[in-house]
């Protein structure tokens, strides 16, 4: 029985070590994906954008892998826990990869100096959601429900921030049609960075479920499942 636990415990490590990879690929693109935006580096912008492919083929490799270990290995407990939340965790993280790919593209040679404090305010967004996806992963590897909380409060500044911003383009007075398209894609990029904050917030909920085999509703009930 001892090996029989000991063999599921190392297959475990293996499931939860392709989580938390996938994990630091996302914090590193939404990071780099701010640095692009901010700093007009489209060059860097088109290495997030083709990056996000690893991100897609580490949730097939999860999923297929908690399948496996659900089907194969009947496992019991917080074993059973623990590989259903992954599977759920990794749909969010794609998503959260798709997000900083969307911020990679729009990425500009240059900007016009109305729209730079646009531009700042939404890298902070984004460097706020990177510390957001550190922390959870910090909440993932203890299994902590406490720490996931804490995580998900954050999300209160991203929603926060994104109505400002929104009030503030929506009071600008474009003058052109490149204007008007720039001002869309801002209000466009402000919805990307509340919703990577919804998602982080999901995956808090799933760590709750793995510590206290509860979902509670976390900032609300307007948050993604």
């Amino acid at each position: 029985m001892d090996q029989t636990i000991s063999e599921l415990d190392e297959k475990m490590q293996f499931f939860q070590e392709m989580l938390i990879q996938m994990v630091n690929r996302v914090e590193e693109a939404i990071y780099q994906a701010q640095y692009a935006f901010r700093n007009h580096d489209v060059e860097l912008a088109k290495k997030v954008i083709t990056n996000d492919w690893f991100i897609d083929q580490l949730q097939e490799m999860v999923e297929n892998d908690g399948v496996r270990l659900l089907v194969s290995e009947t496992p019991y407990g917080h074993y059973m826990r623990h590989i259903i939340a992954g599977i759920k965790i990794v749909s969010s993280l794609e998503r959260m990869g798709d997000h900083a790919s969307h911020m990679a593209k729009m990425a500009s040679s240059e900007e016009e100096a109305m729209f730079i404090p646009f531009v700042e305010r939404i890298s902070e967004m984004a460097l706020l959601g990177a510390t957001m996806t550190r922390k959870v992963v910090e909440a993932f590897i203890d299994v902590k429900a406490e720490k996931a909380i804490e995580v998900a409060l954050l999300d209160d500044k991203m929603d926060a921030e994104r109505d400002a911003l929104n009030a503030d383009l929506f009071a600008l007075r474009p003058e052109t049609e490149a204007e008007m398209e720039r001002i869309l894609n801002l209000f466009y990029l402000t919805k990307e960075m509340e919703r990577y904050g919804d998602h982080v917030t999901t995956i808090c909920r799933w760590i709750v479920y793995m510590d206290k085999g509860q979902r509670p509703k976390l900032n609300g009930p307007k948050k993604t499942e």
